[in-house]
């Protein structure tokens, strides 16, 4: 293992590398309202260095404590927090907005943030606040995290079974319409079958599933079927693979290298690896960033945090993924997709 995990590391520090899901924004607003301050240099630098990370697309994620009344509010102060960070390190980070700005991190080295929303529970049906918020730096968004909304009906969360039905409302159509007006991208990762149905109905645009599996790996209702993965790629649609062991099926034994490589292996087995990109969703640092009381919270990332990632790259190496195929997994596919939803 340890040539492959050379190899990898190699690609990882001469090539694009990327992860479509990480909660950086929300978290940032939680340990800022602790009274911490630098949040991405202390948490997130060094490990976003030593994987080689090009680009992370931050979600802005409304947690249910916060809806119906204060969603908007923490919204906004999500994209306040994470901008006042990233001031704190000018030289290393860099917002982008524009296909300039993702040139201009690329040649400076800096690591590109691009904001998307998590769950448009927040807006209600005042749709034209999707106008501030692109304003604002935001280029996608997904209807509903997993969890109805005035829009669409989300699938059930990843430690449950259970079919979720009803498609989009017609606000939700109206709102997808409003998305592809902004050319902003739609992500489908929470949405429920007849959702996502509803969805590649209503728009001839590609979308991404920014963490989402397979659906024949492992069963669970935020992974993705066979049919919807080919109904998605046909639309020159990405998937970004998930490390979160509820997700990847690897919660009872650990053995998450291997159900990682098996979902990767099976997407690019159903129609070509040029359709996957990394989406961690690493969530622990998130989940110990909430108040709680006295109690420790069950975490389910597969890695510890980024520096790991190279073992799944060394992971594919070894079992024979080519090594033009690697490359466009750990980010050049996603730089290819996310290029053409900047203006």
């Amino acid at each position: 293992m340890n040539k492959y995990l050379d190899h990898a590391n190699q690609l990882h520090q001469t090539h694009y590398v990327a992860d479509a899901h990480l909660d950086l924004a929300g978290e940032i607003l939680l340990r800022q309202q602790a009274g911490e301050t630098d949040i991405i240099r202390k948490y997130y630098l060094d490990n976003f260095r030593a994987a080689g990370i090009n680009l992370i697309m931050s979600t802005i994620y409304v947690d249910k404590i916060n809806l119906p009344e204060a969603g908007l509010k923490n919204a906004l102060m999500q994209i306040a927090a994470l901008n006042h960070d990233l001031t704190l390190i000018p030289n290393e980070v860099l917002l982008v907005k524009t296909r300039k700005d993702l040139e201009t991190a690329k040649r400076e080295n800096k690591i590109a943030i691009i904001l998307y929303i998590e769950g448009l529970d927040f807006i209600g049906s005042d749709l034209p606040l999707l106008d501030i918020f692109y304003d604002l730096g935001v280029r996608g968004a997904s209807l509903t995290w997993s969890r109805r909304n005035l829009l669409a009906s989300g699938c059930c969360p990843a430690s449950q079974k259970v079919a979720i039905l009803g498609g989009l409302s017609n606000l939700g159509l109206s709102a997808l319409k409003k998305l592809n007006q902004l050319s902003c991208f739609v992500d489908v990762s929470h949405i429920n079958d007849d959702g996502f149905a509803d969805i590649l109905s209503a728009t001839d645009k590609p979308v991404i599933a920014t963490h989402s599996n397979a659906r024949t790996v492992h069963l669970s209702y935020r992974n993705l079927t066979d049919e919807q993965i080919i109904s998605l790629c046909k639309r020159a649609g990405i998937i970004g693979i998930n490390a979160c062991s509820l997700i990847t099926g690897s919660h009872e034994k650990g053995d998450h290298l291997d159900k990682l490589v098996k979902h990767i292996e099976h997407i690019s087995k159903l129609v070509g690896s040029h359709h996957l990109c990394y989406g961690f969703d690493l969530c622990n640092s998130y989940t110990l960033a909430k108040p709680r009381l006295n109690f420790t919270p069950t975490l389910y990332d597969c890695f510890n945090n980024h520096s790991e990632i190279p073992q799944l790259t060394a992971s594919l190496l070894e079992r024979g993924m080519p090594e033009e195929e690697v490359i466009g997994i750990i980010g050049q596919n996603l730089y290819d997709f996310i290029v053409n939803y900047l203006p």
